[in-house]
């Protein structure tokens, strides 16, 4: 191969790579990055590629490694490859995030890329910006679908036709790159609906202005939309508008705005207004509203807020009454000016005082219309208008127009045209009707003649248009006189001058001809008087109906009148008197009045004095009082004391009060008009002289009068109106106040006696009554209560009153008054206002009126303000310039400060640039450095009192003047803070220019320093300075540049805690890391570590030199320590803290590892050293970190650990473990062990390929030789050991670390982790079973193995088992090559298992084995084992019995969770059945409920065994779902009995789930989860769970321990929500009858004790019994009895369940339980038998009388035996019976020694007795022969022979009794009694022996009879008697003779 240009170190490289796959090369040469174009290179060679093709492969391999890397959350060694490849890792870790689908994989990725965004290229920000929002949208789209840990099927964004539907397949393909090609809109639509979700702000940056408002619409956000319209409207009309206070009262943010934005922090609602300062409100989404399915409530809402800005929708324009309603809403009908002139107002100001002008017009209101439209519609369109509307107000513009023209002759257009349209199509009739119009036009007009109108015949010619001459000659006569006059000067004609009462004639109706009536009479008697006079109102000209052309002209008087022009006259009739303002009052002329006032005090003072105002006042009051019935006369004098400028509410008051007393007296008194004007008129002359007894009556007169007539008010309307007791009480009140008189209590104490303290406080408080007559009021409530609570409220002031007393001084509405705010009643007002005068100083004044001369007198008072230093100057000199606030503050502050401060000539320098932008920031600067800050702090007060500076000047001179920083400073700074984030204008700033945020926050952060540095003498006040401005965060979001004044805070107090207190100063400068640097390295040397390391962290230094410097010092501190030698064992411990130490603080890897390497080496013991090397170790474990230094320390590692001595015991561990160990001073072996026991059941979950990636195997270098068999062994027992723990990462390590020599590589065993190698390839199918190496094959096929494995339970799978699971898996055949394979693999896996003894490949071997019989890969089983309960549904059948026992024993399940599993799938079979209506089984209901395919009334045991210590924790789980169930499913009630008492369909009636199921979601809200894990309720303080029947005993009453059908019943039962959640997943919220609720309840309960019973729970077992017993009580009273027999049956106590068979019994439903038993227990003949016995044992021990129902039970079961001893005892109670009555009949004395024969007699009863004794005997011994008992039935048939024999007896009677007789009574029967056949049959039952004895006896006694019978019934007995007489030794003649009788007979 050519080689030509590589070095010698890259052929090395190279021929290396000879043995590798191309994919290990590209990964070497990644990871290690200096020979990565030597790989490409070998590729390229390799493969005969092309360099591009090569390169190409090689990066897509390594992108393809990256990615396994990912999977394994190896982030950092993906980082390095990336590195070294030149691999941008921000976008490849991008593209892979953006193409994965798998959440877990994506998000990892994502959380490590944000880490990497402060390094990030500029090039990626914004694609890491778009990146990360789509992943936001994607992510929390997730979230939504989860609930319960599932997803949700579908899913719904949007309403309407709009919506977007989402489903569960979308959902789980979705990526971030799939996302990016949706169209913005659903992006839009999903970003909106998920961020009211997650409150994520990143997704509105996806969603848009109109998509947020049209889900704020649908979704009736209406008080967040309030908000959005006034943030955004804030930014286009002014801040410090009242219009606002509407929205930002406190009550209407508590009970409105809070309702939407509930759950929101304050943070979310902060940056939420940010977003919707940036969005605008366009026309599109106003109009969206209209057209928008929402509620009326929501549009009224935003409808109104947009009105109070001027925004009026289109439809609502034209709609008056709509408009004024909606600003009536928003509190803004005083604002209408400002609202409709705002810049985005939609309606202008014009616009709506035109529709106001309209409807004035269309009601007729024309006094209003002349009143509130001032010149707004001056030069608006009309012309869209109504006719009639238009016309008139045209007709109203053009009167207008009149008044507002500036010029005289401009007057006559407006006024022809006022005319023209007056009059329509007829002017010049109009004006010829009214020639005063004509004459008025000429004198405006510059080129007419006022005679034109006798001398032009035709027209009258004006400027601009001309008027007919209709002749004025009659119309005009004094005018025509004073023409002819001067037309000719020599005519006769005699000129009279118009009098007084021409003048007047038709002023109010006045007509001059009536006034000398008789003497026009006399002298015309022709002259006819006119109808009415001429004169025209405007109201006449505007109506239609008025004939301009049938006006009439003014008539011309002739007669001649008095001529008051005459001297001599006035000389002679005249009065001459001086006119004063006394006389005009009694003329009624209250102008004329004042105006004589005014002019004869100027005239006498030159000014008006205060005196005589007085004093004018006065006379005006009292000559009202003296003419208090004359409405004219008070009214001009009432007048006369406004006129003269003084307050006329005294007279008033007073006139008030007399027309009360007259009407009272009048209507209520019943005195006549003149006695109660007389009463009235005493009072008031008393009232002048100021009597003081006559104001008390009178107010107690107004007091009893204002009392009376709300009681006529009151009764009139039928309901008390507190605003009418207001109105009517103000005169009495008024009254008293005027005459400094206590205030009246009349009232006050009506309210106290109806206990009506509202109405009590509320007039004490709008009248202003004092606190202490309140007070003593009180006290008389009949409640104490109310009295201290209304004394608690009038005393205590509150925080809510200071701030609307705030509050209303700005807004301009009056303030209301407390109470408690004044003492004494306010006289001081009542008295009339006069002018005060003003002094001031001479000196003063003089420079003032100096500077007043000049041209520019501001500039001067200015200069002189600066000269002689007095601010007031500046004051006077604004009222010049009121506009230039700028200037004069500045000035203001020059002038106040000290005539040698340095800061004036810089102010005056500032002052004369006049840069408005940096004046103020420059002054205030000033002021601030040179400790001028009460002058900056009273300037802004002066100046600038609404600006919000004044917040920050007065949290300056808070705290630098008067050193105070309590809540009251830190509050001026909140509210500067709270301004500073928004826009201000000129209004609110105060200055003449706009400051904008930006420089507002500059300006505080400046002036913030300067106090800092400058303002505080003692560190102690600079920190609490400091501590007000962390408290309220401030600066923390400002756009300015600006410290960290909080971390400034922390480090300034970490700080003061030393001895070196840092500066200030320094803290604050630009450089100050280097100062922080400083400081910390100052505090290090002087051993302050503490303090230098949390410096450091706050200033986000290097920590590393800290925490060395601290543990370098305490290391030599422990070496050289004396009092006691150093242990090993406390260095070890010592290297502990330090590594824990070290990480805590943030350490770096290598200064960590290079300072703990140094310690090692001052331990001498072995197994320490080891320890403190393993914690070393550590730090490289956890920062994965490889390389040569690794390899070292390991190496010194393994080192000292094959030193120690073997006897030793040693905690070999992973490295936390050690760590901890270590840390517990080694004094707990047995936690340790208790430790490994636990690493030995964690599961294992690591492929090869990570095992070998996490090792790092491929790139160690440093490798040792072992040549020694000890060290060998050693290093294979550490190796094992290692893996026993699952270390497979350091024991694949170590097997690399250290290699056997070649010497004894074949003589050892196999290295153990080739073994779990081999393992981990065979089971992830990397390997053949038939590719195993030589040493590892002759070790399977070992005879030893095999016999292993034989007896072993590894092979549990046979090859033709898997020949079926691959077919059922795959749903074909498949070659049975490969299930051999297969088989063979599994097989391997098992050998080598045993072989090795290691637990971890015994469990990849079952790992395999469960991926064989789920027909999964090992690698995905590897992947789930995090639920492997889901394993077992993933087959079907009874295979789950297999795969449940191999899971469970393979993951090492907790009982708990096995118990949890096998509750809820028995729960389910018995449940899952009744949801399907169709099926068979509810129509058969045979109880045969199948799971995994075993019958579960019969197999139940089966699954009980799989974990038998779970079998109790089942039962009670079991329980706690058949409580759930029972209480969502209302089962409870007892149903209807039913007619049919075998009918239980009334049963199968529908019942609804009740309450709790279908709220179950929010039961789950209310929960709270317990230290046990329970869930329980918060609300109830007794909660009865379910595990609470077994353990609270003492907790429960008696009744609810006895079942839990009682808890059930209790309203405060809890049931946990895990339980609940598995009830609605199985039942799936279907419908149960009643009938199925039973059963199931049944079936649960039958469970639930069959595992109490496998457990041996007694305890359970009785709560199971209870409850069964209540439960039986239910199903008895709805008579189910079908269900009583089945819980009889599954529970199988017959003892404890007797009742049932009682009930059962009771109810004649016996038959019917014989009739159900079989199919309920099927074939189970344990079960059966059990029932039998069962059965009869309840007859035997409680029906021991009811024989008929023992005998057919027995019948029923075939028990022939049992229904045969019934029938036998029977028989024997006859015998007996009998025997009684034959020992009564028979009487004996006691003194007899013969034996007492019982006699019987032959009669009914006898005889009847013993028939029916015969008859049981016959029964009983039929069915013994039936049940196989011959015996018994021999026995029987025995004593039916004696009782036939006793019959037969009878017939001799009286009888002896031979049954039940004694053996000796019975031989002495057969001797002496009975016949030789009747003996015989007497003792045929086994005493043939017997019988013969005694035969042959009675034979020898020659009792002929008897032998006469033997020789005829039974010779061969007499041939044996003959024959045995032969042999007889006692031979007597009478045996003699009987032998020989015999012998004739048988002959």
């Amino acid at each position: 191969m050519n080689m030509e240009g590589l070095s010698q170190n890259e052929k090395i490289v190279w021929n290396c790579w000879e043995d590798k796959s191309p994919r290990d090369v590209v990964r070497e040469a990644a990871a290690k990055g200096t020979h990565i174009n030597l790989a490409i290179k070998y590729l390229k060679v390799k493969n005969s590629w092309s360099e591009s093709t090569a390169r190409d492969w090689f990066m897509a391999e390594v992108k393809a490694w990256t990615v396994q890397l990912l999977m394994r959350k190896q982030i950092f060694k993906v980082l390095h490859i990336l590195n070294k490849c030149n691999i941008n890792p921000e976008e490849h870790l991008m593209t892979l995030a953006k193409s994965s689908a798998q959440i877990e994989y994506r998000d990892f990725i994502v959380e490590h890329l944000q880490k990497l965004t402060k390094d990030m290229n500029s090039s990626n920000i914004s694609k890491w910006d778009d990146f990360k929002r789509h992943w936001n949208l994607l992510r929390y789209l997730e979230k939504s679908f989860e609930v319960d840990g599932t997803f949700k099927q579908n899913k719904v964004f949007g309403i309407g036709n709009d919506r977007v539907f989402v489903n569960e397949t979308e959902i789980k393909s979705l990526t971030i790159e799939k996302i990016e090609k949706y169209s913005p809109e659903w992006k839009c639509k999903i970003g909106t609906a998920l961020f009211f979700d997650t409150f994520e702000f990143s997704l509105l940056d996806l969603s848009s202005p109109v998509q947020m408002w049209n889900y704020l619409v649908e979704h009736n956000k209406s008080m967040i939309l309030v908000r959005w319209i006034n943030v955004q409207m804030s930014e286009v009309v002014r801040d410090m508008n009242a219009r606002y206070n509407f929205f930002n009262n406190d009550n209407f943010v508590q009970k409105l705005l809070n309702v939407d934005t509930r759950g929101f922090q304050n943070e979310v609602l902060d940056t939420l207004d940010e977003v919707f300062r940036k969005w605008p409100i366009s026309e599109e989404m106003i109009q969206k509203i209209a057209t928008c399915d929402c509620f009326e409530y929501t549009k009224m809402c935003i409808y109104d807020t947009l009105s109070s800005y001027g925004i009026i929708v289109e439809k609502e324009r034209k709609d008056l009454y709509q408009i004024i309603a909606r600003l009536s809403r928003t509190q803004n009908l005083k604002l209408i000016d400002d609202i409709f002139s705002e810049s985005c107002a939609t309606m202008g100001i014009q616009e709506f005082y035109l529709e106001l002008a309209k409807y004035y017009v269309k009601n007729k209101l024309y006094k209003v219309l002349t009143i509130c439209i001032e010149g707004h519609i001056l030069d608006i369109d009309l012309s869209e208008i109504e006719q009639d509307a238009r016309d008139c107000i045209e007709l109203w513009l053009l009167f207008k127009s009149i008044e507002q023209t500036s010029d005289r002759q401009s007057h006559v257009v407006p006024v022809y045209k006022t005319c023209q349209q007056i009059a329509k199509d007829d002017i010049d009739n109009y004006i010829s009707s009214n020639p005063h119009l004509v004459l008025g036009m000429i004198l405006l007009e510059d080129n007419a003649n006022l005679f034109d109108i006798f001398t032009k015949e035709e027209f009258l010619q004006f400027k601009d248009f001309k008027l007919p001459n209709k002749g004025y000659k009659r119309k005009l006569p004094h005018l025509y006189n004073i023409y002819k006059k001067h037309s000719s000067e020599n005519s006769l004609y005699e000129c009279k001058d118009v009098n007084v009462y021409q003048l007047l004639s038709g002023y109010r109706g006045l007509d001059v001809s009536k006034i000398f009536e008789f003497q026009i009479i006399n002298m015309n008697p022709s002259y006819l008087m006119p109808d009415k006079t001429d004169r025209r109102s405007l109201g006449s000209l505007l109506s239609n109906e008025v004939d301009v052309r049938g006006l009439k002209t003014l008539t011309q008087k002739t007669i001649d009148m008095p001529d008051f022009a005459n001297e001599k006259l006035m000389k002679r009739y005249g009065y001459d008197a001086k006119l004063n303002h006394v006389y005009y009052l009694k003329q009624y002329r209250p102008c004329n009045a004042s105006q004589a006032f005014v002019s004869q005090q100027y005239q006498t003072y030159n000014r008006l004095q205060e005196k005589s105002i007085k004093s004018a006042c006065c006379e005006a009051h009292a000559l009202a009082l003296q003419n208090w019935n004359d409405p004219a006369m008070t009214a001009c004098a009432i007048s006369f004391v406004a006129m003269i400028g003084c307050n006329p509410t005294r007279c008033r008051v007073h006139i008030s009060a007399t027309k009360m007393i007259k009407d009272h007296l009048i209507s209520q008194k019943g005195l006549p008009e003149n006695e109660a004007n007389k009463i009235i008129n005493e009072f008031m002359t008393k009232l002048i002289q100021n009597n003081d007894d006559t104001a008390t009556i009178i107010l107690r007169y107004l007091e009893e009068i204002t009392l009376y007539r709300l009681q006529e008010i009151q009764e009139a309307k039928g309901k008390f109106d507190m605003s009418v007791v207001l109105y009517e009480s103000q005169t009495m009140v008024k009254f008293a106040i005027l005459h400094n008189l206590p205030l009246p209590e009349m009232q006050l104490k009506q309210f106290v006696r109806n206990n009506s303290w509202f109405n009590f406080l509320l007039f004490g408080d709008v009248f202003r009554y004092p606190l202490s007559q309140m007070l003593q009021l009180s006290q008389e409530f009949e409640k104490k209560s109310y009295s201290e609570h209304l004394k608690h409220i009038m005393m205590h002031r509150t925080a809510e009153d200071d701030k609307e007393q705030k509050s209303n001084s700005s807004n301009g509405q009056r303030r209301i008054m407390r109470l408690n705010s004044i003492d004494t009643s306010p006289t001081q007002s009542v008295s009339f206002d006069f002018p005060s005068s003003t002094y001031m100083g001479r000196e003063l004044w003089e420079v003032v009126a100096a500077c007043h001369g000049p041209e520019d007198p501001p500039a001067a008072l200015l200069r002189a303000a600066d000269v002689y230093r007095e601010p007031l100057l500046v004051l006077v000199a604004s009222c010049y310039e009121p506009n230039a606030v700028d200037v004069l503050w500045a000035h203001w502050i020059l002038s106040s400060l000290e005539p040698n401060a340095r800061s004036r000539e810089a102010l005056q320098a500032e002052i004369a640039q006049n840069v408005p932008a940096q004046l103020f920031q420059r002054v205030a600067e000033i002021c601030l450095a040179e400790g001028y800050v009460a002058t900056l702090y009273e300037s802004i007060l002066i100046f600038m009192p609404e600006s919000p500076l004044q917040f920050i000047t007065s949290f300056l001179y808070r705290s630098v003047r008067l050193l105070v920083f309590d809540s009251e400073t830190k509050k001026y700074l909140s509210n500067f803070l709270l301004y500073c984030h928004r826009r201000y204008s000129v209004d609110a700033n105060g200055l003449s220019y706009e400051m904008s945020k930006e420089s507002m926050q500059r300006l505080a952060v400046s002036l913030i320093k300067i106090a800092l540095i400058h303002n505080f003498d003692m560190a102690f006040h600079q920190k609490e300075f400091l501590k007000c401005l962390a408290e309220t965060r401030f600066a923390q979001e400002f756009i300015v540049p600006t410290p960290n004044f909080a971390t400034l805070y922390e480090i300034f107090e970490i700080s003061m805690s030393t001895s070196a207190v840092m500066n200030i100063s320094k803290m604050l400068q630009e450089d100050a890391k280097d100062y922080f640097i400083e400081c910390v390295q100052m505090y290090t040397r002087n051993k302050n570590y503490d303090v230098a390391l949390k410096i450091a962290k706050l200033a986000e230094l290097p920590v590393d030199e800290i925490l060395i410097a601290e543990w370098e010092k305490k290391c030599s501190n422990m070496l050289l320590r004396e009092e006691a030698p150093i242990e090993d064992e406390d260095v070890t411990f010592f290297v502990a803290q330090c590594s824990e130490a070290f990480k805590d603080a943030g350490v770096t890897l290598n200064k960590a590892v290079d300072f703990l390497s140094g310690i090692p080496a001052h331990i001498t013991k072995r197994d320490q050293k080891f320890y403190a090397y393993r914690i070393i170790m550590g730090w490289f474990e956890e920062n994965h970190v490889y390389g040569e230094k690794r390899e070292q320390i390991e190496h010194e590692m393994w080192y000292w650990y094959a030193l120690i001595d073997p006897k030793t015991t040693i905690f070999l561990n992973d490295y936390q473990g050690t760590l901890k160990y270590i840390l517990n001073n080694q004094k707990e072996p047995t936690a340790s062990q208790k430790m490994d026991m636990l690493f030995e059941e964690k599961s294992f979950s690591q492929t090869l390929h990570e095992i070998e990636v996490e090792s790092d195997v491929m790139n160690i270098e440093r490798v040792e030789i072992l040549e020694e068999q000890d060290d060998i062994d050693r290093w294979q027992r550490t190796i094992n050991k290692l893996l026993e723990l699952k270390l497979l990462v350091e024991a694949f390590r170590l097997s690399v670390l250290f290699k056997v020599s070649n010497e004894y590589m074949y003589r050892i065993p196999a290295c153990p982790v080739q073994i779990m190698r081999t393992c981990l390839r065979l089971a992830e199918g990397t390997c053949s079973p038939y590719e195993l190496p030589q040493e590892l094959r002759l070790v399977i096929s070992s005879p030893t193995l095999q016999n292993k494995l034989t007896v072993s339970e590894a092979s549990e799978t046979s090859f033709e088992e898997l020949v079926v699971i691959q077919e059922r898996q795959d749903g074909e055949s498949v070659p049975h090559l490969a299930v051999r394979e297969e088989a063979d693999r599994l097989s391997a896996l098992d050998a080598l298992a045993v072989k090795s003894g290691l637990s971890v490949a015994k469990q990849v071997a079952n790992y395999f084995r469960i991926a064989l019989q789920i027909g999964w890969d090992y690698i995905s089983v590897l992947k789930y084992q995090s639920r492997p309960l889901d394993f077992i549904n993933l087959v079907s059948g009874r295979a789950r019995m297999s795969l449940a026992n191999l899971v469970f024993r393979t993951f090492n399940i907790p009982s708990k969770q096995i118990a949890e599993y096998l509750c809820r799938e028995m729960v389910a079979a018995i449940i899952s059945p009744h949801l399907v209506k169709t099926s068979t089984f509810r129509q058969k209901e045979h109880f045969q409920y199948t799971l995994w395919g075993y019958v579960l009334d019969s197999d139940i045991e089966m699954f009980l065994n799989m974990r038998p210590d779970a079998c109790s924790h089942i039962g009670r789980l079991i329980l706690d779902h058949l409580i759930a169930f029972q209480k969502i499913y209302n089962a409870t009630n007892a149903s209807i009995i039913p007619e049919n008492t075998l009918d239980d369909s009334c049963l199968d009636v529908e019942t609804l789930i009740d309450e709790e199921y279908q709220n179950v979601e929010g039961d789950e809200v209310e929960s709270i989860l317990t230290e046990e894990g329970t869930l329980m309720s918060a609300e109830t303080e007794s909660v009865y769970s379910v595990s609470t029947v077994y353990t609270a005993g003492n907790k429960m009453s008696r009744d609810s321990r006895r079942n839990l059908f009682d808890v059930i019943s209790r309203s405060n039962v809890h049931i946990r929500y895990e339980v609940k959640s598995n009830i609605r997943k199985i039942t799936k919220g279907a419908k149960l009858s009643t009938k199925q609720v039973n059963i199931i309840s049944i079936e649960l309960l039958v469970v639930a004790h069959e595992c109490f019973s496998c457990a041996c729970d007694t305890e359970g077992v009785g709560v199971a019994l209870r409850s069964a017993q209540a439960l039986a009580a239910r199903l008895l009273a709805a008579r189910s009895w079908r269900l009583m027999v089945r819980l009889l049956t599954g529970l199988a106590r017959y003892t404890e369940c007797a009742y049932i068979l009682q009930a059962l019994r009771d109810n004649h439903q016996f038959e019917f339980l014989l009739g159900q038993f079989d199919y309920m227990l099927g074939q189970q003949q344990d079960k059966i038998a059990e029932f039998k016995h069962g059965l009869l044992d309840f007859l035997k021990t409680h029906c021991p009388g009811d024989t008929d129902t023992y005998i057919m039970v027995a019948l029923h079961f075939n028990m022939y035996a049992e229904a045969a001893n019934v029938k036998k005892k029977q028989a024997l109670n006859l015998i007996h019976d009998l025997e009684k009555m034959a020992s009564d009949s028979t009487k004996t004395s006691k003194k007899t020694p013969q034996p007492v024969w019982y006699l019987i007699h032959d009669n009914v009863s006898t005889r009847s007795l013993l028939e029916t004794a015969l008859n049981h005997c016959t029964d009983a011994c039929e069915l013994y022969l039936q049940g196989g008992c011959t015996g018994f039935a021999g026995e029987m048939a025995t004593l039916a022979q004696q009782i036939a024999l006793q019959i037969s007896l009878l017939n001799a009677s009286p009888t002896r009794l031979i049954l039940n007789r004694s053996t000796e009574q019975t031989y002495n029967l057969v001797s002496e009694y009975l016949s030789f056949m009747e003996g015989l049959v007497l003792l045929s039952s086994g005493g043939g022996s017997i019988w013969r004895e005694l035969a042959y006896r009675r034979v020898l006694t020659n009792d002929q009879v008897y032998i006469r019978d033997m020789a005829i019934y039974r010779p061969d007995i007499a041939h044996d008697f003959l024959n045995r007489y032969k042999s007889e030794k006692k031979k007597t003649p009478t045996s003699q003779s009987a032998i020989a009788e015999l012998r004739t007979l048988i002959r």
